[in-house]
């Protein structure tokens, strides 16, 4: 997939309500997408502005001030912790969007998935979660979320392959809202191939691994250091009331 050069989108073009995924999920809570600009169309298919928005962006890639601190609160929670420099080709081993996945469902960057998760609960909404494409960090967040509700599997995957047609308007806007120290090595730039699209392996491995813990998805947030008190408040406010029960259909 090459990247576009021309001209840059004026608005949000992988932005989507997490409710869409499920009929379980209610609407206007959670808002995903690719990073906001300065002076973006609003939306008007999704309730806006957001209340609150989860940054899960190194702040190296940022290059202004987050354009929607003036109407929300903006958590910054830096899943990839500094990864998203471009390392010289030398140094590069083969890549494997799985494997990059399941690195940030631990250490620093599984405590900033669980931090959402706990902001996500409690802080006013609707509550916007996004990275730079509204794909890989925010695709893991958004995946973690839904298996901690009980969505089906095949929902939460069919949620993160819709991203894929939206990838050359994603990075048409990235290298206008993306900052790496030097341009000829950007970090969208220099990316993998695979790294520019939303494969459905790759979100399976997730919920494999997640499945996979010692109590499930719940087992892994409490191993992040979350509380079983905030997987009851998320599914109280993201779940319809004529939901069924959670855990009745895990993501397994």
């Amino acid at each position: 997939m090459s990247i576009e050069t021309g001209t840059v989108p004026d608005r949000l073009v992988n932005l989507r309500d997490v409710a869409t995924s499920s009929d379980a999920v209610r609407p206007g809570v959670l808002l995903r997408a690719d990073a906001p600009r300065a002076g973006d169309v609003p939306p008007s298919d999704v309730v806006w502005p957001p209340r609150t928005v989860l940054d899960l962006r190194d702040p190296g890639e940022q290059r202004e001030p987050h354009p929607l601190a003036d109407v929300a609160g903006v958590l910054s929670l830096p899943v990839l912790d500094g990864a998203t420099r471009v390392a010289p080709a030398e140094h590069r081993g083969p890549f494997d969007l799985g494997r990059l996945y399941l690195e940030m469902l631990d250490g620093a960057g599984g405590r900033h998935l669980a931090a959402g998760v706990a902001a996500l609960a409690t802080s006013d909404a609707p509550v916007l979660v996004h990275c730079t494409a509204g794909k890989d960090r925010t695709g893991v967040f958004v995946a973690a979320v839904l298996a901690l509700l009980g969505v089906e599997r095949s929902a939460i995957v069919a949620d993160y392959v819709r991203t894929g047609p939206n990838m050359p308007r994603v990075l048409a806007r990235a290298r206008h809202t993306s900052r790496a120290p030097d341009r000829r090595s950007h970090v969208v730039a220099a990316l993998p191939p695979e790294l520019l699209t939303a494969p459905a392996h790759a979100i399976s491995t997730v919920l494999d691994a997640l499945a996979a813990r010692d109590g499930g998805p719940a087992g892994w947030f409490a191993a992040q250091g979350g509380v079983a008190s905030t997987v009851s408040s998320l599914r109280a406010r993201m779940l319809r009331p004529s939901a069924p029960a959670p855990g009745a259909t895990p993501a397994s």
